[in-house]
């Protein structure tokens, strides 16, 4: 499981996505690590380079964006 989706909450949120079980945070881990192009890496790089990006202006708001767009999700911007 994934060691970093407890820090993105807030852009779970504005993506409109909210896991509610296991296999579910298991395809929003799959959707961001597609994201930001490290499918098979391990949880300390995926989160690592997700932190990057969250720390360029509208960060967030391209992850919820891109993460919204993968999972299919309704959001409220």
């Amino acid at each position: 499981m994934s060691c970093y989706l407890r820090h993105l909450g807030h852009v779970m949120e504005k993506a409109g996505v909210y896991p509610a079980g296991k296999e579910e945070r298991r395809r929003v881990d799959r959707a961001m690590r597609e994201i930001v192009d490290m499918p098979g890496a391990k949880c300390g790089e995926v989160w690592k380079e997700v932190k990057k990006r969250l720390h360029q202006p509208a960060g967030a708001e391209e992850l919820a964006a891109r993460l919204r767009e993968k999972t299919g999700a309704g959001g409220n911007d």
